[in-house]
Order: C-alpha cells, then sequence, then structure tokens
C-alpha cells in the first residue's frame, strides 16, 4: 500500500481530535443539577489539550517531512502537516471562548 503510513497517521489525528472534540461538546444533561458546585474547568483543559496537540502534530509533521528523503512520503507529512495548522486555526477560533 503506497498511502498506508499517511491513512495510519490521519486515523490517529481524526481520532485524539475527534475524541478532544467530543469532550469539548458532550451532550446535555437529561435532568437539571441540583447541586451548586464548584468551577468547572474542563473546557480551559481540553482546549488547551486539544491545541497542545494539533500544534505538536504540525510541528512533528513538517520535521518528519524535512528530514525525509523520499519525494512522496515527504509531501504526505507535510500534507498532515497542512491539516494539522488548519485544525488548530479552527479550534482556536472555535475554542477561544474557553480560554478567557
Amino acid at each position: 500500500m503506497k498511502y498506508r503510513i499517511f491513512f495510519i497517521l490521519l486515523a490517529i489525528f481524526i481520532l485524539v481530535t475527534g475524541s478532544l472534540n467530543w469532550l469539548l461538546n458532550p451532550a446535555p444533561p437529561l435532568y437539571p443539577s441540583i447541586g451548586g458546585g464548584g468551577y468547572d474547568l474542563s473546557k480551559p483543559v481540553y482546549t488547551l489539550l486539544l491545541l497542545a496537540f494539533t500544534g505538536l502534530w504540525t510541528v512533528t509533521m513538517l520535521i518528519f517531512g524535512s528530514i525525509n528523503k523520499r519525494p512522496a512520503l515527504s509531501r504526505q507529512y507535510f500534507i498532515l502537516a497542512a491539516i494539522g495548522a488548519f485544525s488548530a486555526i479552527a479550534s482556536f477560533i472555535a475554542y477561544q471562548s474557553n480560554l478567557n
């Protein structure tokens, strides 16, 4: 398979970012809360995790693309880096209110 590594890495990226997005957008509770509770830090923490993952993903794929000797595989790494950069920017725009 020519694109085996590409699709494996893309699947890993989708699973991690998908799960973090799912944690950031939980289903509404079926019953109203009766507690007074403290401050919930889950949204800022998961937002920072998502931004850190996409940022590290982008930098890592850029490094792998730069040091790789095969042009086809290097191009795949650069495509994965572009996907990571686009996801980081979109995540920051979508979840910047969670960072306040």
